[in-house]
């Protein structure tokens, strides 16, 4: 293959008169010659992303991740003489301390008559709900035979981003030790953007992560890890009418859960002593959606705390809210007790602070 230049090449013949000082023009001393024109600077390379080494987070990860199996009751014999059969359900979980507890989601164990947990080595432990909320959807076990050389997942502290890679590790199906790899696609959705699952309680803290790492059944209760093996979220739910739409309980409220089963041997519930509805933009102009309340409890925190019902919230320690659930789940993380600011709106008054301290519900 030939390659061609650019350029047009000009053949000078024999027969072709001399040029003349007419055909060409001379440089005099009075005149600088063109200056040569510089060369463009080499634009800077473009960064390359090498692709996360998912196999030695899957390595990392295998030890810390079981099978969680409930007994949930016996099905009649079809035929007379048969026993009858015993109907179970398995999920995912993973190790949370040394002691042998385990962090799983409340659904995987609810009714469950026993719960019996399969290590990573194979060997099968029988446990015991140590509690279960199904307001949060999380279930913390306790192996009643302690084992060895357990090893506890680590929850991450920065919050996740949208477009990170993350990988889901559990037991589709009873498939063990089940990897797969996708990215945070969203952030914040809540129950009504899950379709409103049954097995969801409807007065839950949600606030889901979505992914579209592929997440099946068996997968509940599994973590959801970022590229160093640090937990982000617990997968519990995927959109079935949809591809690649899967959700996961973030860490930190896994975290704070641990932490109140851990102080108080429960969770306790924030109350607020409002009632409030979502606001949308012809109702409070200049924002697409706001909390609006719509009843205040005498005596309650939001009448200590001031408010009033017409009062729109805006932001919880300057963190902009703009649904019910918002603020729920805001509030829960932060927990009873604690001094919760909000950003509220009162009709044509200026943007006020307002501190109100949750209940126990």
């Amino acid at each position: 293959m030939s390659a061609a230049l650019a350029c047009r090449p000009v053949d000078e013949r024999a027969d072709d008169p001399p040029a003349t000082s007419r055909d060409v023009t001379q440089p005099t001393a009075t005149h600088e010659p063109s200056p040569t024109p510089a060369r463009p600077a080499p634009a800077p390379a473009a960064p390359v992303d090498t692709l996360p080494n998912f196999e030695r987070v899957a390595e990392r990860l295998g030890p810390s991740v079981v099978s969680v199996v409930a007994t949930l009751g016996e099905r009649p014999a079809e035929h007379r003489g048969d026993a009858p059969r015993v109907i179970r359900g398995i999920g995912s979980g993973m190790i949370v301390s040394v002691r042998g507890q385990v962090l799983t989601n409340e659904h995987a164990v609810a009714g469950a008559k026993s719960v019996d947990i399969e290590l990573a080595n194979r060997s099968r432990v029988r446990a015991r709900v140590v509690h279960a909320d199904p307001r949060l959807d999380l279930a913390l076990l306790e192996l009643e035979t302690p084992s060895e050389n357990l090893q506890p997942v680590v929850f991450r502290a920065r919050p996740p981003r949208p477009g990170e890679w993350v990988m889901a590790v559990g037991q589709p199906y009873g498939l063990g030790n089940t990897v797969t790899v996708g990215v945070i696609s969203g952030l914040g959705r809540d129950h009504a953007d899950l379709g409103r699952p049954r097995g969801l309680s409807r007065d839950g803290f949600w606030s889901f992560i979505q992914t579209d790492t592929p997440v099946n059944t068996g997968n509940s209760g599994g973590p959801l890890v970022d590229v160093r093996g640090e937990v982000v979220g617990l997968t519990t739910a995927v959109l079935q009418d949809g591809q690649g739409l899967a959700f996961a309980i973030p860490a930190e409220m896994a975290h704070k859960f641990l932490e109140e089963v851990w102080t108080y041997g429960r969770v306790r519930h924030v109350r607020l002593g409002i009632r409030a509805d979502n606001a949308g933009p012809e109702d409070f102009p200049g924002r697409l959606s706001a909390v609006r309340v719509t009843a205040v409890t005498e005596g309650g925190p939001g009448d200590k705390a001031g408010l009033e019902v017409g009062d729109y919230v805006l932001a919880i320690n300057d963190r902009p809210i703009s649904r019910v659930s918002e603020l729920a789940y805001q509030t829960q993380l932060l927990g009873v007790g604690a001094r919760v600011r909000l950003t509220v709106k009162r009709d044509k008054q200026p943007l006020r602070q307002q501190v109100i301290i949750p209940g126990e519900a």
